[in-house]
């Protein structure tokens, strides 16, 4: 039994990086359409891939070659977040701090060229596995880095590994392990996931257009979400009235295949529930979903089925939904965290875009998303958003907004 979290984790920073921006303001600038979206380019003009199908690239975020690019955004997005919840290096160490972060790249993809060099010559004493394994291990990079002493976790659990980090942040407060936690979802565009998605034939050859009767797969993209996440007595104790909470979150596993989703959307239904048990709330209370959509037909499938499931068992209309990813690509293990980020974005802003790329949505979904943007009443507080992952991971984090 899923019950009422005896608090509510609180937001006290966040910042973020990806196509749709790097601060506030450029993300709502997109979301009001008052400046275009990327566009994506073929995947071998921006990275080492002889593969066409286009991607969001960051041309504008530049790492240096000997730091992997994950890390790099990681440790560029931290920075930021920790300056909006005004903590020093100094403040992080009075309170006992964590951190957790989700990818899927940085945890694997980024040692290719390693493994190579050791088939290769296999008494090569060049960047030594222990080496490898911290570069690769980009939870423990950020606490050497500002000298953690609470838990670290680096969550690989494909696309929902970053609401996950977010998830297992919130247990590690909860539970009573420390007072804050730094949550980063990260990836960078790779040429392993390009091509393992290409021979699944789920790329779109077009922008992606989620929800919509032409869609025709996804787009991968890259960038970095970061979250603070403390008690609210430790909030307190630094003088905080924080903007935000993670009023919810539930995580299940519907396991009906390796790389597709329940397309009855059972898993999903069974996170919603539990995220909203967490929560104390009922379907009725969400303002709006920012969903998943990735724009494959079972991704769009199996969320529409559960957010349809979900209205029909509560008695109530089904939540006004939307996909962003037109806007980012498909971020992997950055994808939860981000969509948070810009939930709560709109949650602040009063304001909801239409599903972007969607013009007409496909009849022979159980629901369709906006297609005309959402104004929010003043008191509007609570919204959610969804992921899922291969082998049927399915994860929903429900934001609060204070006050």
């Amino acid at each position: 039994m899923i019950r009422r979290m005896p608090f509510d984790p609180v937001v006290t920073g966040f910042a973020h990086l990806s196509c749709v921006g790097s601060n506030d303001a450029e993300a709502l600038a997109l979301f009001h359409g008052e400046r275009p979206s990327a566009a994506p380019r073929p995947a071998r003009d921006v990275i080492d891939s002889s593969i066409s199908d286009p991607v969001f690239y960051l041309d504008s975020f530049l790492n240096t070659p000997d730091e992997p690019r994950t890390l790099a955004m990681i440790r560029s997005v931290v920075a930021r977040a920790l300056d909006a919840a005004g903590l020093t290096p100094e403040a992080i160490r009075d309170s006992v701090t964590g951190c957790v972060v989700g990818t899927t790249i940085a945890h694997q993809f980024t040692d290719t060229a390693y493994y190579a060099l050791l088939r290769e010559n296999p008494d090569s004493e060049e960047n030594g596995p222990v080496e490898r394994f911290l570069n690769s291990n980009p939870a423990e990079a950020i606490a050497r880095k500002y000298g953690l002493n609470g838990p670290i976790h680096t969550v690989s659990n494909a696309c929902s590994s970053g609401a996950d980090a977010v998830s297992i942040a919130a247990l590690c407060l909860l539970s009573g392990q420390c007072e804050r936690m730094i949550v980063a979802g990260a990836d960078e565009l790779h040429r392993t996931p390009v091509a393992g998605f290409h021979v699944l034939g789920v790329t779109s050859p077009f922008p992606c257009r989620p929800f919509d009767s032409a869609r025709a797969g996804l787009n991968l993209g890259e960038g970095a979400g970061v979250v603070i996440l403390e008690t609210p007595e430790c909030a307190r104790k630094r003088g905080l009235k924080p903007e935000f909470a993670l009023r919810g979150f539930g995580m299940s596993c519907d396991a009906s295949h390796i790389t597709a989703p329940d397309a009855t959307g059972g898993g999903m239904k069974r996170a919603f529930r539990n995220a909203l048990a967490r929560a104390g709330l009922v379907l009725g209370d969400i303002a709006f979903i920012n969903a998943h959509g990735t724009g494959t037909v079972l991704n769009d499938q199996c969320e529409a089925a559960a957010f349809a499931g979900l209205a029909e068992e509560a008695g109530v209309s089904t939540p006004p939904f939307l996909s962003t990813k037109r806007f980012t690509g498909h971020t992997l293990g950055a994808a939860g965290t981000l969509e948070l980020i810009f939930t709560m974005l709109m949650l602040r802003d009063g304001f909801v875009p239409a599903s972007p790329g969607c013009k007409t949505p496909d009849t022979a979904l159980a629901c369709a998303p906006l297609t005309s943007p959402l104004r929010l009443p003043t008191e509007t507080h609570f919204a959610a958003s969804s992921s899922l992952a291969f082998g049927g991971t399915d994860a929903v984090l429900i934001a609060e907004r204070l006050g």
